[in-house]
């Protein structure tokens, strides 16, 4: 009978063994404390990524504003240059036509 036995012990053991199933375990609740944790973590990432969003838009304003500052002394410096410009032009033709007039005085005068 010992053969018997050891057979029937073995294969009740392998049956045994086979048919148990391993542990699944599912993670703990949650704490209100934790929870709360979560979500403040959350929104801190949703806060956080609005702010560096609008600071990031500022700089791009910033940038587009000295540009566009950068342009205008430009185009005003370029203005004040050609004004200058024919405003020279405006005196030289005064002076030349002054020196005229007082050349054809003399030429009259002379007469």
């Amino acid at each position: 009978m010992s053969m018997i036995r050891a057979a029937f012990s073995v294969s009740a053991r392998s049956v045994v063994a086979s048919s148990s199933r391993g542990f699944h375990s599912s993670p703990a609740a949650c704490t209100v404390s934790e929870k709360v944790a979560e979500v403040a973590e959350r929104v801190n990432k949703k806060v956080g990524k609005g702010l560096a969003s609008a600071i990031e838009k500022g700089e791009q304003a910033t940038e587009k504003t000295r540009e566009t500052i950068g342009s205008a002394k430009e185009k005003a410096a370029e203005a004040s240059t050609v004004v200058g410009q024919k405003a020279n032009q405006t005196a030289a033709g005064a002076r030349e036509g002054a020196r005229d007039f007082k050349a054809d005085v003399k030429k009259e005068a002379r007469k």
